[in-house]
C-alpha cells in the first residue's frame, strides 16, 4: 500500500500546484460521498472512468461510463457534475481539469478504483457482473486484500 500512498501524495501535489502551471484546482470527492450518490441513484452527476479500455475490461465501479462515452453524450450530460475516476487519481485529475476548462463542473475521485477497493466497494465486469478483479495500471501497485490484481 506504500506505492498507493505515494501516488496519492503526488496527485495531491499536482492539484496544489495547478494554478502555478495555468491549470484549475479540482475539488476531490470522498469514497463516502461517492457511495452515497451511487446508492441514491442521484442524477446530478456522472461518474467517468478515464482508465484505458483494457483496464475497464477487467472491472469498473458500477455506473461508470468511459471518457469516450462521456464526450459522445456531452450535450445530454452538460448539466451534471463530472466525477472523474482512474486508478489512484492522477489521470482523473487531468480529465477533471480539462472538463473545468471546457465549462463543465467536475470533481476528482482521488482515491480511484484502488481506494474504492480499499473501502470494500463493489466492482463489475463489462457485462455488469460482480468481480473481485482490478487492473492496477502497473506492476508497482497492488489491489487491496480480497481483490485480485491484474497488472
Amino acid at each position: 500500500m506504500q506505492m498507493i500512498w505515494l501516488s496519492e501524495q503526488f496527485v495531491r501535489w499536482l492539484n496544489w500546484i495547478a494554478p502555478f502551471v495555468r491549470r484549475s484546482r479540482v475539488e476531490d470527492i470522498s469514497t463516502e460521498e461517492l457511495r452515497a450518490l451511487l446508492e441514491q441513484d442521484d442524477e446530478s452527476f456522472v461518474l467517468v472512468d478515464v482508465r484505458s479500455q483494457s483496464e475497464r475490461d477487467v472491472s469498473q465501479i458500477p455506473g461508470a461510463i468511459s471518457m469516450d462515452e462521456f464526450w459522445l453524450q456531452r450535450d445530454d450530460l452538460q448539466n451534471r457534475t463530472v466525477i472523474a475516476s482512474c486508478t489512484v487519481g492522477g489521470r482523473s485529475l487531468l480529465f477533471a481539469q480539462r472538463c473545468l476548462q471546457n465549462g463543465i463542473q467536475a470533481r476528482n475521485y482521488r482515491p480511484g478504483i484502488l481506494g474504492w477497493c480499499e473501502a470494500g466497494g463493489e466492482l463489475v465486469n463489462p457485462h455488469g457482473q460482480p468481480t473481485r478483479r482490478v487492473h492496477t495500471h502497473n506492476k508497482l501497485l497492488r489491489a487491496p486484500d480480497g481483490y485480485e490484481s491484474v497488472p
